[in-house]
C-alpha cells in the first residue's frame, strides 16, 4: 500500500531545481535509472521525487523501501530528468564513476563493477549495507554460491563452501524484497517481474580483486529464490598439480593435450570441476602460436588470447551452430563447453578428424560410460576411437584443514572392506578450529580418472561392449580407477574417508 500524499503531483523543470548532492545516498543511481525517479528534495521525512510517470505506484513504493521514507511524486519531463540526474550523480559518489558502488550497465552494456570496502557509508540505505556485507563475507569465507531462500517465517541466507550449503544469515520476511530488489538493479535484472526465472550479472570488487557475479532468480511459494554465483575474474594460473592430479596421471595428461588434433572429454556429474579442468588445459597450452576458441555457456573465466564466445539459446545460437561458424574461423584449438546433443557431438568428433583439437565435457559418470553414452546418442563406435584420444572422469573431495589435520589407525573392519594388508596404515581428519569453522575441512581437490585410448580400449569399444568391460580392459592397461585416486588421497592425508564415501562410489 503506497503512502504517497493525497495532493495532485506537480511538474517541475531543471532550471529551477537546485538538488543538494547528499540526496544520491538516499537512492542510488542504479535505482534512479530503472524506477525513472530522482530525490529532489527531503523535508520532516517527507522524499521529495521528480518522476517520469508519478502514477508508477509500484516505484514508489520501491523507493519508500530502499529510502524509509514517505514519497512525495512530483512529474518532470524526459530531458529535464536527464539533466537532473546527470547534475546530481556527478560527482557525488553514489554512482558516477566505474570506481563507484552503483556504476552499472545491463550485461549486453559495458561491465557493471560494484566496489565493496570493509565500511559502509553512513549514507547508505540499510538494504545496501546488507548486501555489502552479505556479498564480503562470501568471499572472505571462499563461498563459491549465496542462496537466498524466502520462508513463511524467516528469509535465510545460505553459503556454499567447499561444496557444501552452511546457514550464513537468518533474516526477517520483510528484509527478502529490498534485498532482492538490490540484487535485481545491480545485476539489470526486470525489478517488476516477480513470477518468471530471470538471469542477470554484475562484477564487484573487494580488496583490490575483481569478482564476477551471476545472478539467477526463480519464484518459489513465499517470494523469489535468488542464488548468487562468484567466480574471480582475475584468478591466478592453476597447475595441473593444484587440481590434484597425480604424477603419472599428469604427464599422461600433458602429452593427450598436446597432441596437434583429437578430442579431450572430461566427464562427471554437475559440480565436480569439469570446467576448471579445461580452463586449466588451455592456460597450459601455447596460445601466441595457436587460435584458441571456445563456445561456452556462460563464459565463467577470463583467459587472454583466447576468443571465448558465449551461447544464447532464446535468439538460436546453440552450441551446434557456433561450432558450425567457428570452423570457419581456422581454428586450432576449440573448447565446446558441453556436448548436449547428437548434432554437437557429431560435428566436434568431426572437428577432432579434420585437424583440430577439441576440448569438450559430457555428462555420464566414469571415462569407460563415455563410449556408452556417445553410441547411445547416435555416434558409430569406428568415430569415437578414431577421434578421441582421452576421457578423464573427475570428482571433487574436501581437502583436510591442515592446521588441525590428526592421524589415527584404520579400524580393522575397514581395512578389510578395503583390502588393505597393511595392519599399521593410518588415516587422517581434521579436529575442527578457527580456521576451517570447527568442520576439519578447508579448499577442495580433484580425484582423477585418466583413460587414453589404447588399443585394449579401442577394441573393446568397437566390439559395443559394455561400460563395465571397457573398464575392466583400461584398468588391465594400466588406468588408476577413481577409487584407487581417491584411496590414494585418503592414505596420504589429503582427505577423508568419509568425504571420498560422500563425493566418489567406492566400488570393488
Amino acid at each position: 500500500m503506497s503512502m504517497t500524499t493525497a495532493t495532485e503531483p506537480t511538474a517541475v523543470r531543471a532550471a529551477d531545481l537546485q538538488v543538494h548532492p547528499s540526496l544520491a545516498a538516499l537512492l542510488p543511481r542504479a535505482y534512479a535509472e530503472q524506477l525513472q525517479a530522482i530525490p529532489i528534495d527531503l523535508q520532516d521525512e517527507v522524499l521529495t521525487v521528480a518522476m517520469l510517470v508519478t502514477g508508477d505506484v509500484y516505484a514508489i513504493d520501491e523507493i519508500q523501501r530502499i529510502t524509509g521514507r514517505r514519497v512525495r511524486p512530483v512529474a518532470i519531463s524526459h530531458a529535464d530528468f536527464r539533466t537532473v540526474i546527470t547534475r546530481l550523480y556527478q560527482g557525488s559518489g553514489a554512482g558516477s564513476g566505474d570506481d563507484s558502488e552503483d556504476s552499472l550497465g545491463g550485461e549486453h552494456g559495458r561491465s557493471n563493477v560494484v566496489v565493496l570496502s570493509g565500511k559502509s557509508n553512513t549514507g547508505d540505505a540499510p538494504t545496501v549495507i546488507l548486501l555489502n556485507e552479505i556479498l564480503s563475507q562470501a568471499i572472505q569465507q571462499r563461498a563459491s554460491d549465496i542462496h537466498i531462500e524466502p520462508y513463511e517465517a524467516q528469509c535465510l541466507v545460505r553459503f556454499r563452501v567447499d561444496g557444501i550449503l552452511y546457514d550464513f544469515l537468518p533474516m526477517r520476511p520483510d528484509q527478502h524484497v529490498p534485498l532482492l530488489s538490490r540484487v535485481k538493479i545491480l545485476a539489470n535484472i526486470d525489478i517488476a517481474e516477480h513470477r518468471l526465472p530471470q538471469d542477470g550479472r554484475f562484477t564487484t570488487q573487494v580488496a583490490g580483486r575483481r569478482w564476477d557475479v551471476r545472478v539467477s532468480t526463480v519464484p518459489s511459494q513465499f517470494g523469489e529464490k535468488a542464488v548468487i554465483r562468484l567466480l574471480p575474474k582475475d584468478s591466478t594460473t592453476q597447475g595441473l598439480e593444484e587440481l590434484g592430479m597425480l604424477e603419472r596421471e599428469r604427464r599422461l595428461f600433458e602429452s593427450i593435450i598436446s597432441r596437434p588434433y583429437g578430442m579431450l572429454l572430461v566427464t562427471g556429474p554437475t559440480g565436480s570441476g569439469k570446467t576448471t579442468s579445461l580452463y586449466t588445459a588451455l592456460r597450459s597450452m601455447d596460445t601466441v602460436g595457436r587460435n584458441v576458441v571456445t563456445i561456452e555457456d556462460p563464459v565463467e573465466y577470463d583467459l587472454p588470447r583466447v576468443t571465448q564466445m558465449q551461447v544464447h539459446g532464446r535468439i538460436g545460437l546453440t552450441f551446434a551452430i557456433a561450432l558450425r561458424h567457428v570452423l570457419r574461423q581456422d581454428p586450432d584449438v576449440i573448447m565446446v563447453g558441453e556436448i548436449r546433443d547428437a548434432e554437437t557431438l557429431g560435428m566436434a568428433v568431426q572437428a577432432a578428424l579434420t585437424g583440430h583439437f577439441v576440448f569438450s565435457t559430457l555428462h555420464c559418470n566414469d571415462s569407460a560410460s563415455a563410449a556408452t553414452r556417445s553410441m547411445d546418442m547416435g555416434l558409430e563406435p569406428f568415430l569415437f576411437t578414431s577421434s578421441v584420444v582421452g576421457v578423464v572422469a573427475q570428482r571433487l573431495v574436501r581437502r583436510i584443514c591442515q592446521s588441525c589435520r590428526i592421524s589415527e589407525p584404520m579400524p580393522e573392519p575397514l581395512r578389510h572392506r578395503l583390502q588393505i594388508q597393511d595392519p599399521h596404515v593410518s588415516i587422517y581428519r581434521g579436529k575442527g578450529c578457527r580456521d576451517c569453522r570447527q568442520t576439519g575441512y578447508q579448499g577442495r581437490t580433484g580425484v582423477f580418472e585418466l583413460l587414453p585410448m589404447s588399443d585394449p580400449v579401442r577394441t573393446a569399444i568397437q566390439e559395443r561392449r559394455s561400460a563395465v568391460e571397457i573398464r575392466r580392459a583400461a584398468v588391465q592397461n594400466g588406468m588408476t580407477s577413481l577409487r584407487e585416486d581417491a584411496l590414494r588421497k585418503v592414505l596420504s592425508g589429503v582427505t577423508t574417508l568419509e568425504e571420498v564415501l560422500r563425493a566418489v562410489y567406492l566400488d570393488n
